[in-house]
């Protein structure tokens, strides 16, 4: 069985919009390009700059597999795959 993975900046539109429902939802303007400002959030919580890292600390994730949330995932997706 194979997944299509879903498009992280799509996922985190709809986080977006969701979480500003209960004030009064984004206006129109921003609602029709949620998924470009989340893909632009997102290539800005990646890239190895200032404000990527501002942004990362502020989140308190570390995106690299060295990390220890890397290492446990990584571990239970072993441990959930092998018989």
């Amino acid at each position: 069985m194979t997944e299509t993975p879903a498009d992280p900046a799509q996922i985190l539109a709809a986080a977006i919009i969701e979480a500003t429902e209960a004030h009064g939802g984004l206006h129109d303007g921003l609602r029709d390009h949620a998924t470009e400002v989340a893909g632009t959030l997102i290539a800005t919580i990646r890239a190895k700059t200032d404000p990527g890292a501002q942004l990362r600390a502020a989140l308190g994730v570390e995106l690299s597999r060295s990390t220890r949330m890397g290492k446990n995932i990584q571990a239970a997706m072993d441990a959930y795959t092998r018989p």
